[in-house]
């Protein structure tokens, strides 16, 4: 299942899809809101997690309500394949990394050494961070981003995390998660 526009930025894999209402499209209004009232809590904070990692600014709130879903973000639901469109691949939780090809005891891979030095240079600094990234999470974020370039070479940026929801992954960890993102976009 996919929900939001294919083309994203963001693509975040799920193991199990929300239940839809009747007529329901992505790009209404009050998507997010239609999905929260008939699925609860359990939605509510996976919606509030994305737009967290997702938001442009600290207004996560407006941001959930009106914009998530809608342009930047995509939802897939079971997928065993990366999007060929997305540059960010957030794979929540082992269930839907299973569903990849990822297994549990996955470990940051390492990419063959460049020639030129300025790749060296910038290899070796995206690796120190996705090693502090593992260590500061103690573990329960990987980029897997070498790993997974044989599914998708184009993509740029894979990261295993735990499930979308609070007691897995708290608002340190978004913050990391946020970091590492911004990091690896710059």
């Amino acid at each position: 299942m996919h929900i939001g526009p294919a083309a994203a930025t963001y693509a975040f894999y799920l193991p199990n899809p929300p239940l839809m209402p009747d007529d329901w499209h992505w790009e209404q209004d009050n998507a997010i809101a239609e999905l929260i009232a008939l699925n609860g809590n359990h939605w509510r904070k996976i919606f509030t997690i994305m737009a967290k990692i997702c938001a442009p600014s600290e207004d996560w709130r407006d941001y959930r309500d009106n914009l998530l879903l809608k342009q930047q973000q995509m939802l897939l639901i079971g997928a065993n394949a990366l999007s060929p469109h997305a540059n960010i691949h957030i794979i929540c939780g082992q269930a839907a990394a299973t569903a990849l090809g990822i297994a549990a005891d996955s470990h940051i891979a390492t990419a063959p050494q460049q020639r030129d030095n300025q790749q060296t240079t910038d290899l070796q600094t995206a690796q120190q961070i996705a090693l502090q990234l593992m260590q500061d999470s103690r573990g329960k974020l990987q980029d897997v981003t070498a790993m997974m370039q044989s599914q998708s070479p184009l993509s740029s940026c894979v990261l295993l995390t735990p499930y979308l929801d609070y007691r897995q992954y708290s608002n340190a960890l978004i913050d990391l998660t946020r970091n590492h993102l911004q990091a690896k976009q710059s």
